[in-house]
C-alpha cells in the first residue's frame, strides 16, 4: 500500500464523514463500491489503535500530603486515572496526555 493510496481513502472516508450520507448513499455518489470504503474504514482504524512506543524518563514524583487532596483527576479510561497535583508542571502534563492519545 502506497501513502498515496491510504491517503486518498483516509480523505474519503473523513468525506464521508462529515458528508451526513450513509456509507453506501456516499459510495454510490463517488462510483466507488460500498464494501471497499468499508474495507478501508476497518484497516485504517485498525492502524490508528496499534500500540506505540513509549519513553520512560526519571522524573521527582510529587505526592500530595494525606491530607491534601488532588487538584484535580482527569479519566482517561475505565483502568487508566492521572491525580493531577496543585502546582503541577503544565508542559510535563501536556507531554503525558500527547503520549497517551497515540
Amino acid at each position: 500500500m502506497t501513502k498515496t493510496t491510504e491517503s486518498k481513502w483516509r480523505g474519503l472516508i473523513e468525506a464521508q464523514a462529515s458528508s451526513g450520507l450513509t456509507v453506501r448513499e456516499f459510495a454510490e455518489i463517488r462510483g466507488i463500491s460500498a464494501a471497499t470504503l468499508y474495507w478501508w474504514r476497518s484497516k485504517l482504524r485498525q492502524e490508528s489503535t496499534q500500540l506505540v512506543a513509549v519513553e520512560v524518563v526519571e522524573h521527582e514524583i510529587c505526592t500530595p500530603q494525606r491530607d491534601e487532596a488532588p487538584a484535580f483527576e482527569l479519566q482517561i479510561d475505565r483502568s487508566v486515572t492521572l491525580r493531577v497535583p496543585s502546582g503541577f508542571d503544565e508542559a510535563e502534563l501536556r507531554r503525558l496526555i500527547r503520549a497517551i492519545r497515540c
